[in-house]
């Protein structure tokens, strides 16, 4: 049987999403953790489309995992796609009530860290200012 309401799955992929960054754990089917996370974050991210804080915890699972996996211009462009859909006043108390911290301003104010380490500075500041005047 299929469950209507998919959103009750939802905190099971924010799980799997702390216990990959804190626990040693094997991944179903011998696929290696790197294969297992992103398919995880995928599948996460395809899950909760029309759903946007859902979908907003989703793309900063999926920009974590590639983070973690050292795919920085990937997850700039997942936090890209992600900041387009985030709206802090609208998405973060309810991502803070079903998730506990809101993921997605995380990754947002880190992602200047690396736009400054691919040397894209202007955009770092930008960036850095957003999140002081609109996500704080």
């Amino acid at each position: 049987t299929q469950v209507s309401d998919r959103s009750i799955i939802y905190p099971g992929y924010s799980l799997m999403s702390i216990i990959a960054k804190t626990m040693t754990y094997v991944p179903p089917n011998n696929m290696s953790r790197e294969a297992f996370e992103l398919s995880l974050g995928e599948n996460f991210v395809k899950e909760t489309q029309y759903q946007q804080y859902h979908q907003c915890r989703a793309l900063a699972f999926q920009a974590d995992v590639m983070r973690r996996q050292g795919k920085y211009e990937d997850t700039l462009s997942v936090i890209d796609v992600m900041k387009s859909v985030y709206d802090p006043h609208l998405h973060s108390k309810a991502i803070v009530s079903e998730y506990v911290s809101d993921h997605c301003l995380d990754l947002i104010a880190a992602s200047a860290f690396w736009l400054h380490h691919y040397g894209r500075n202007d955009e770092a500041l930008r960036l850095c200012d957003q999140v002081v005047d609109t996500m704080l």
